[in-house]
């Protein structure tokens, strides 16, 4: 009643609170806005973001008015025309306490709603991140004409499952019963407590009769083929029998079929298949259903207890224990990815696996983050820790190793972590990505931490340091002992007399500012590559 999503709002503000202390975040410079769909939510979202940084100073910079782009918090009446690197979209609607879901959902439903929703997601440059608590299949269209309310669904579809949802997306009862059989069929069905609805829009077909699914209004159990008008409008009997069957599973559909000749014949006996068959598919449905949610339930709790995160962690106090603890308190959808670029030849496979050839690693230039989406063809947060799905994290660590090689471990661990929309790589993750990575890598040990070498390298040798790009700074502790002192070499054949060393490696690493914990790095690469340093210099 208060218009407002609790669980929700603080969901979104743990997510963007954490990539503002970011180190990584921070380098590249990118800016932060949120899109609401009320003033209500707004509001709470930017109560939130006051409390955080109270309690944390250090991120107050980004909210600067000072900064060219500070982070912004406005709701979908008042964002147009503003953009930022990173938009965060607080979806708000969601199912009632009994589990109903209003089909009002604003703007949404009135004339131009489409254009509204059209404002809201495309604020973001780089990155888009929605969060919500409903689910695209609880959006029944049978329910509402709007526009808006349709494309809503279809974009909460998108950035849950990505482009292949533009596919499969269903565009509902596009049109009355084909025939008469088709008509005597529902009916019969809709007698046995089943609600069935004509001529599905879905690509590029009609299926003749949609059967909803009990247990969630905007999904269909299953589809209905009748050999009615749209079964003799194709055009050989291979089109009619295979092929758009065939089509309809591939979009993810369970088709049954029924036979005008045995409709006629015994049409109570047809009907009792068709019932059996439909009992079993929603069997079938609930059972993994019941199974998702029971994977999504120890991923939720093995998350939370890699979220915790202590005031030491941040250097300032935080004001409660619900402050130092985040959770993921509802479902977020997948930030919105394309399909994966050419990476040459695609169908030279893993065995066995979802998984592209890892790109091979190029010559030493500039230093590139890696990107371990883009060796997969399927990412799934709830098989992480599954042994199943080893090799493609086998692949993704691969990639990484290979772009941005020699990496800190804990390093590789945030790129793949990244790439499964977790919020943070705590230990249970670090842990099983370095034990896959410990079988096929060799190791180096610095005070820092522990480095993971390409293949083709020698631990403890490495002939030129790469600069950083405009959007891939990297902090001096992530950096090899070897490449800095690839770095050291660079600056002792190009610096002025009088040059303060450091200082020059400083600029060609691309630091703004030289910390004291940095400059003692660069002086140790310094010293174990040329000597001390001295008064001299």
């Amino acid at each position: 009643g208060a218009r407002i999503n609790k669980a929700e709002a603080r969901a979104l503000v743990a997510d963007l609170v954490g990539r503002l202390r970011d180190p990584d975040f921070g380098a590249r410079g990118h800016s932060i806005g949120v899109v609401t769909f009320n003033s209500e939510q707004q509001r709470l979202i930017e109560d939130l973001l006051d409390e955080e940084r109270r309690a944390d100073p250090s991120i107050e910079p980004f909210f600067s008015d000072d900064r060219t782009e500070p982070v912004f918090v406005k709701n979908l009446e008042s964002v147009q025309g503003d953009e930022r690197d990173l938009i965060y979209f607080s979806i708000t609607y969601g199912p009632d306490r009994s589990g109903h879901v209003s089909m009002n959902f604003g703007p949404m439903n009135r004339d131009g709603g489409e254009r509204r929703l059209n404002v809201a997601v495309t604020r973001a440059r780089h990155e888009l991140c929605v969060f919500a608590t409903l689910k695209p299949e609880q959006i029944d269209l049978s329910r509402t004409q709007a526009i808006g309310v349709r494309d809503f669904k279809h974009f909460l579809e998108f950035a849950q499952r990505g482009p292949r949802a533009l596919a499969e997306s269903v565009l509902g009862s596009v049109g009355d019963f084909d025939s008469p059989f088709e008509k005597a069929v529902a009916e019969a069905l809709s007698r046995r407590g089943w609600r069935v609805h004509p001529q599905i829009g879905v690509s590029a077909f009609r299926i003749d009769l949609g059967v909803v699914d009990p247990d969630a209004e905007g999904r269909y159990l299953a589809g209905i083929e009748c050999d009615g008008a749209t079964y003799h409008r194709s055009a050989t009997a291979r089109d009619r029998d295979k092929l758009r069957e065939q089509v309809l599973c591939g979009l993810g559909w369970a088709i049954v079929r029924i036979w005008s000749t045995e409709w006629w014949t015994d049409a109570a006996g047809a009907l009792d298949k068709v019932d059996a068959r439909l009992h079993e598919l929603l069997k079938t449905a609930r059972a993994a259903r019941a199974e998702g949610n029971r994977r999504q339930e120890e991923l939720a709790a093995a998350r939370a207890a890699e979220m915790v995160i202590t005031a030491a962690d941040f250097g300032s106090s935080a004001d409660s224990e619900e402050s130092r603890v985040m959770t993921g308190m509802c479902e977020t959808a997948a930030v919105f990815v394309g399909p994966p670029p050419s990476i040459g030849n695609t169908g030279d496979l893993f065995a066995g696996a979802d998984i592209f050839q890892p790109l091979k690693p190029k010559a030493l230039g500039d230093f590139c983050e890696a990107d371990p989406a883009t060796v997969v063809t399927r990412i799934d947060p709830d098989a992480f820790f599954e042994p199943a799905y080893d090799d493609t994290l086998r692949a993704m660590i691969r990639h990484v190793v290979e772009v941005e090689g020699p990496v800190r471990d804990d390093v590789l661990a945030r790129r793949v972590a990244k790439a499964h929309g977790f919020q943070r790589a705590g230990a249970r993750i670090r842990d099983r990505l370095v034990a896959l990575a410990q079988t096929e890598f060799a190791r180096s040990t610095e005070p820092v931490g522990e480095f993971l070498w390409p293949h083709g390298s020698t631990p403890g040798t490495w002939s030129a340091f790469r600069p950083p790009s405009s959007d891939s700074v990297r902090p001096l502790e992530e950096i090899v002992l070897p490449e800095l002192q690839a770095l050291a070499r660079t600056v002792r054949s190009r610096a002025a007399d009088g040059e303060d060393p450091i200082l020059a490696m400083a600029r060609l690493a691309g630091l703004q500012r030289l910390r004291a914990p940095s400059r003692e790095r660069l002086e140790q690469a310094w010293a174990a590559e040329t000597g001390p340093l001295t008064s001299a210099v």
